[in-house]
């Protein structure tokens, strides 16, 4: 059995606690039984709200874990990293085979997650005062990035203890770190060794790209580190003052495991009953799938999309992972219509009235300043020095999505295009 206290930061900076999580040992299929239940002291605080708005709402009844594999809700393994951030932690505490199961990361994770949320099984609340790593340390982290990567089994620990550190928390599978300056905190974009392309650029491009079509999308700057690059997104978990944003993603919110089959729609119901502002909300969640569409983000997975609580309520997040199609996927991983083909014009624009937009000449509109901000991305590329041979193949997919999902229907003299 293993017994965490949940401790929330609230946006305010002042830290709760807010429940408690049980978990048993995993029967004989591996499988957990779990519960957790808000504490009274929470339930009483005036600025509790629940951590999962969907599941777990304001009660003192204890609520049984729904995912048996895991044995916790997933708004708190969203907590934890994907595989390359696990990996990392997997490595850090030398950990066998059976003590990887979710638990026991989470009191491993401690208060190093992204979001609000930090884990202990002692009663003592958590140390938000931590020093992270510097950005001074970027170049040293991308050494030890390769050096991870490339020779796991021959790299002492204490070649890795920086990136030990500051990798503990960031999910997906390519290579992150947490750090900080002055300025504020960061999550730290670095090329991985199976990169055939120059990915970091290709992001860094793909945000300003966002920025310029209308999407609110986290702060980004590219970094040169001598030979390599990375890129510094910043982070929207924790505010000016100090004080921290609880998260919860989609896949969470929509209880999606494994290889599930979930579709932009899906994200606007949710946020149509979890939003305070669900007009703006579902606006910039289309303005941000046409924009998927025309540059060919396929990597568009649930875990991409969050919704963030701040001192106003639930909102959908900035957007913060946006990249070409590095992978040269046929298909987006969320389905748009009525597949996960790449769409065109007719079909985003039928796909509108999902989003709260039930003018056509509304979605028209939106759907052509995208595709005019998307049209610029050769200027853009080249500010960020992506590779010519990268422009040379990336472009090319580009263009196609453009002409696919911008030259069709009828305008109202009759003339063909957008």
């Amino acid at each position: 059995m293993i017994r965490l206290n949940i401790w929330l930061t609230l946006p305010s900076g002042e830290v709760v606690k807010a429940g408690e999580l049980a978990v048993a040992d995993p029967d004989a299929r591996g499988a957990l039984e779990g519960q957790f239940r808000y504490v009274p002291e929470y339930l009483e605080h005036p600025r509790a709200f629940p951590l999962d708005p969907l599941r777990l709402p304001l009660s003192a009844e204890p609520f049984n874990a729904d995912r048996p594999r895991a044995g916790v809700h997933g708004v708190f393994e969203d907590s934890l990293p994907d595989d390359w951030g696990r990996r990392l932690l997997i490595r850090r505490y030398n950990l066998g085979r059976s003590e990887q199961r979710v638990p026991q990361l989470l009191s491993l994770l401690g208060n190093q997650g992204l979001g609000a949320l930090s884990y202990r099984e002692s009663d003592d609340g958590p140390d938000l005062k931590i020093a992270g790593v510097s950005s001074r340390h970027l170049q040293e982290l991308a050494l030890q990035v390769e050096k991870f990567e490339q020779e796991p089994a021959v790299t002492a620990d204490d070649e890795l203890s920086l990136l030990f550190q500051a990798g503990s928390s960031p999910g997906g599978a390519r290579p992150k770190a947490l750090v900080e300056d002055e300025k504020g905190s960061y999550l730290a974009k670095f090329a991985s060794a199976k990169d055939h392309l120059d990915v970091v650029s290709l992001e860094a491009a793909a945000m300003e790209l966002g920025r310029r079509a209308g999407i609110e999308t986290a702060e980004t700057r590219l970094l040169p580190l001598g030979s390599r690059k990375c890129l510094l997104v910043k982070r929207f978990d924790i505010n000016e003052a100090g004080g921290r944003n609880h998260l919860i993603s989609m896949q969470s919110l929509l209880k999606a495991d494994g290889y599930y089959n979930a579709g932009y729609w899906d994200m606007a119901e949710v946020i149509k009953h979890v939003s305070t502002q669900p007009g703006q909300d579902l606006h910039r969640l289309y303005r941000q799938m046409v924009f998927n569409v025309m540059i060919g983000n396929t990597d568009d997975h649930l875990k991409n999309f969050l919704m963030l609580h701040n001192d106003t309520g639930w909102r959908l997040s900035p957007a913060f992972d946006l990249v070409p199609n590095i992978s040269f996927n046929r298909e987006h991983v969320l389905r748009i219509g009525l597949d996960n083909r790449p769409p065109d014009l007719d079909t985003l624009l039928e796909e509108a009235k999902h989003f709260g937009i039930k003018r056509r000449q509304q979605a028209m509109d939106m759907v052509r300043e995208v595709h005019e901000a998307a049209s610029e991305w050769p200027a853009i590329f080249t500010a960020n020095k992506v590779p010519a041979k990268d422009t040379e193949s990336i472009g090319r997919d580009i263009s196609q999505r453009l002409e696919k999902s911008g030259y069709t229907g009828w305008t109202g003299d009759g003339v063909r295009g957008i």
